[in-house]
């Protein structure tokens, strides 16, 4: 059982929209059972102001949708070359935005309610997003070879290098 992008090269991992999908469902659930029913670790929340929780809500929040929307732009965009390899714009800063916002997007909401519970369904998402990297990585090396390698080197998989977010 395979998908395939309906523009790009190489292959989804097979279950990569069943995981995004169940990350997001589990994520929220946590989140909001912990964030309005169970109230774990309430101390630690009720530490951190609201107004800095909404302020760390807001900037996370915002970095990540410009992550989702340009990485969608450039991989979807009718003008785009689908036989090639997308290294310019965000892709020159960081290999899977999209991914990554979604991480951040999370996060931002951990933020909100600093609900330490729900930071686990955050590390158990990135795990799962990992292996679902791992394998669509090794497809586009199979696929473009060399010139993959080399971008892969050059940028980093989860996290912006700074000097590249100055270059941009």
């Amino acid at each position: 059982m395979s998908s395939q992008h309906q523009s790009g090269v190489g292959l989804e991992h097979p279950y990569s929209h069943q995981i995004m999908i169940g990350s997001a469902i589990f994520f929220f659930l946590v989140w909001i059972l912990d964030t309005f029913l169970f109230q774990v670790f309430v101390d630690i929340r009720n530490l951190v102001p609201f107004v800095l929780r909404i302020f760390l809500f807001i900037i996370t929040g915002i970095l990540s949708f410009p992550l989702m929307n340009t990485s969608q732009k450039k991989i979807f965009s009718p003008s785009k070359d689908s036989t090639g390899l997308v290294s310019d714009g965000i892709y020159a800063v960081v290999r899977h935005p999209l991914y990554l916002s979604i991480l951040v997007l999370y996060l931002a909401f951990v933020f909100l309610s600093f609900s330490l519970v729900s930071s686990i369904p955050v590390f158990i998402t990135f795990f799962f997003f990992n292996l679902m990297v791992k394998f669509e990585e090794e497809e586009l090396v199979k696929i473009l070879g060399n010139e993959y390698v080399k971008y892969m080197s050059n940028v980093p998989r989860w996290i912006p290098r700074p000097k590249s977010l100055w270059n941009k």
